[in-house]
C-alpha cells in the first residue's frame, strides 16, 4: 500500500495527514507540482518590436531525417501509441508526409487539438528516504511522438539562430551547445579561483525555483522573444502550440 501526505482542515490551515486513494493521491499530487498562482497582467497588445534578426525558415525534410535520428528508439510513447522506433525505421517512408504537415501549422496558423495531448506521470524522485512527501516526486509529461519531431526541428532552428545572432548572454547555460550544467560549475569554480588569487571573497546566493513549468508566463515569454528579435512565426507557433494546454 502506497501512502501520501497531504490534506487540508476544515479551517483552510494545512494539516498533514496519509491518503491512501488514488483521487485523493492525485489531488495532492496535482496541489504540490501545480499549485494555484495569482499572475499578474502580462498584455503586451501595444508594443511595437523592432525588425527580426534572422528570417523564419520552413522546415525541411533533412531537418525531419535529422531529428528522427536523434530519438531514443524504445522510449515510452505519448497518447498517439507510436513508439519512436517506428519513425526510425521508417523514417524514408514517413519524411515526405511529415514534412507537408508540420509546413501546414505555419502556413494555416493553427495547431491541431489532438497533438496538444498528453499523458502526465508522477514519478519518484530517485535517492530519497521517504516517499510519503509528495515533494520527492516529479511529473514527466509523455508527447505524441509526431509532436516531439516537429519540437525538435522548432528548437535546431532557433539554438542555431540564437548562436548566430548572439541573442542571450554569454553566461546564459542550459539549451544552447556548450552552455549545459556542467559547463555552468566550470564557469562558477573558475569565477571562484580567480577571485581567491586576488585575495577577494566570493559570496554565492542560490536558489531552487519551485513550480518553474505552472509559473511559466506565455505572454511573456512571447514578449522577450520578439523584443530579442525572434520573428512572429515562431512565437505564433508556440502560443498554438501551449494555449489550453
Amino acid at each position: 500500500m502506497h501512502l501520501l501526505r497531504g490534506g487540508q482542515a476544515s479551517n483552510g490551515a494545512d494539516e498533514e495527514r496519509l491518503v491512501e486513494s488514488n483521487e485523493d493521491k492525485s489531488r495532492v499530487l496535482h496541489a504540490t507540482l501545480f499549485p494555484e498562482l495569482e499572475r499578474d497582467d502580462m498584455s503586451h497588445a501595444d508594443v511595437i518590436y523592432q525588425v527580426p534578426k534572422f528570417k523564419f525558415s520552413p522546415i525541411t525534410d533533412e531537418q525531419i531525417h535529422r531529428a528522427i535520428a536523434k530519438l531514443g528508439p524504445f522510449k515510452v510513447p505519448g497518447p498517439d501509441g507510436i513508439s519512436n522506433v517506428v519513425l526510425i525505421r521508417c523514417a524514408d517512408l514517413l519524411v515526405p508526409h511529415l514534412g507537408p504537415l508540420y509546413q501546414a501549422n505555419f502556413k494555416l496558423g493553427m495547431y491541431p487539438a489532438r497533438w496538444r495531448d498528453l499523458v502526465m506521470v508522477v514519478l519518484r524522485k530517485p535517492g530519497k528516504a521517504d516517499y510519503t512527501a509528495p515533494n520527492v516526486h516529479q511529473p514527466v509529461a509523455l508527447l505524441n511522438t509526431i509532436v516531439k519531431v516537429l519540437s525538435a526541428c522548432m528548437a535546431e532552428d532557433l539554438t542555431h539562430a540564437v548562436e548566430t545572432h548572439g541573442l542571450l548572454p554569454n553566461n546564459h547555460f542550459r539549451s544552447q551547445p556548450g552552455h549545459t550544467t556542467t559547463d555552468s560549475l566550470h564557469y562558477v569554480t573558475k569565477f571562484m579561483k580567480d577571485a581567491w588569487r586576488r585575495q577577494e571573497v566570493v559570496s554565492a546566493l542560490f536558489l531552487d525555483i519551485k513550480s518553474a513549468f505552472p509559473s511559466f508566463m506565455l505572454e511573456q515569454l512571447v514578449h522577450d522573444m520578439r523584443n530579442r528579435g525572434v520573428p512572429s512565426q515562431y512565437t505564433d507557433w508556440i502560443s498554438c502550440k501551449v494555449t489550453g494546454h
